[in-house]
């Protein structure tokens, strides 16, 4: 009788429904409008993710510097430059319009080349133009040591431009027309080498090339109250060297520019 019973009971439980918990009445639960189903729920986007920025650069619309370099040229003289430079970014990339003051002096070896009948290629006292891009090739967060500095952001730029030198004192003599001509042409004429006889230093053979093109890379270092500093490692690259008749192909100019940012 109670192998019956047992029976009995077991029976009954196959029988009935299995239970779940009750369903939660739509009219008292404030947030059923709003509950999805899970497959619906993933084809949505949930959020969205950032890297960290100690200083979004992006956003600036302008930024101011100026801009000092040590010219390596491969000759016996000494060349440094000065100037300010505008820089305006965007999205992808870094555009600056700069121009500066570039001077040349003798060094012992220079002096002592002007004895001889030799003489190098060089570029007297000039201005010079400059239209660079740049382009972030990777950035982040950095910590600066000691820690008494803040942290700041960390760009790594690659760059490419144009130089164009201008020598005032070569157009003397020149007509408004030849004048023209000559600073769009890619090479000093003779007349303007003729008139920077008096410019150059003593061993140096006037270079005629006006454009030129730099590549390089360099980092822009921001904080976060906008200042920057920017080293940066440029190279001449001898592509415009057969229209520009430069004996200069390949040099270096080592710069740092310092500015903020608005």
């Amino acid at each position: 009788m109670i192998l019956s019973a047992l029976l009995w009971a077991a029976a009954a439980q196959d029988e009935a429904p299995a239970e779940g918990p009750p369903p939660l009445p739509s009219e008292e639960d404030p947030l059923s409008p709003y509950r999805l189903e899970f497959e619906d729920l993933v084809a949505r986007a949930i959020g969205t993710t950032s890297g960290p920025v100690a200083f979004d650069w992006r956003a600036t619309t302008v930024q101011i510097a100026a801009s000092g370099s040590y010219v390596a040229e491969l000759n016996n003289f000494n060349s440094m430059r000065g100037g300010v430079m505008v820089r305006l970014p965007s999205r992808g990339s870094v555009v600056e319009l700069g121009v500066s003051y570039a001077g040349s002096w003798d060094s012992p070896s220079s002096k002592l080349l002007a004895r001889t009948p030799y003489r190098q290629p060089g570029r007297p006292n000039r201005m010079e133009l400059d239209v660079t891009v740049g382009v972030p090739l990777a950035e982040g967060v950095v910590t600066m040591a000691p820690k008494v500095f803040p942290a700041a952001e960390l760009v790594i730029n690659g760059y490419a431009g144009v130089r164009y030198a201008l020598y005032p004192t070569a157009f003397r003599g020149l007509t408004f027309g030849q004048g023209l001509a000559a600073a769009f042409s890619p090479a000093l004429s003779q007349d303007e080498v003729d008139n920077l006889d008096r410019a150059r230093l003593d061993a140096m053979e006037v270079d005629r090339g006006r454009y030129g093109v730099m590549a390089g890379l360099g980092n822009d270092l921001y904080f976060a109250n906008g200042l920057f500093v920017s080293p940066r490692v440029l190279l001449a690259v001898p592509l415009l060297a057969p229209a520009s008749q430069t004996e200069l192909l390949v040099w270096a100019d080592l710069a740092l520019v310092v500015g903020v940012a608005f």
